[in-house]
């Protein structure tokens, strides 16, 4: 059995531009997580698939933020290492 959270070999990042796109999501009894969504779709009153949108997009936002950062820290650290001339 695959560890959780992880792609898959042959089976996860090849998206075919064309086609449409099915995530399925298994939240079980008892799972954390399915207790956030149940709460989200309740609270903010629309469909489980727009739950889902959403937070795909500020999971989104969050790493395009975090790998801005990593660039500018590494960018910054580059700068400090090359040699003073003059």
């Amino acid at each position: 059995m695959a560890v959780r959270g992880r792609q898959q070999p042959g089976r996860t990042g090849v998206f075919p531009a064309d086609k449409p796109l099915r995530a399925t999501v298994m939240l079980k009894p008892g799972d954390y997580v399915r207790g956030l969504y149940e709460e989200l779709v309740q609270d903010m009153g629309i469909s489980g698939a727009e739950v889902l949108r959403e937070a795909l997009t500020e999971l989104h936002k969050r790493e395009a933020r975090r790998k801005a950062r990593q660039t500018a820290k590494a960018a910054a650290s580059n700068h400090q290492e090359l040699p003073q001339t003059g």
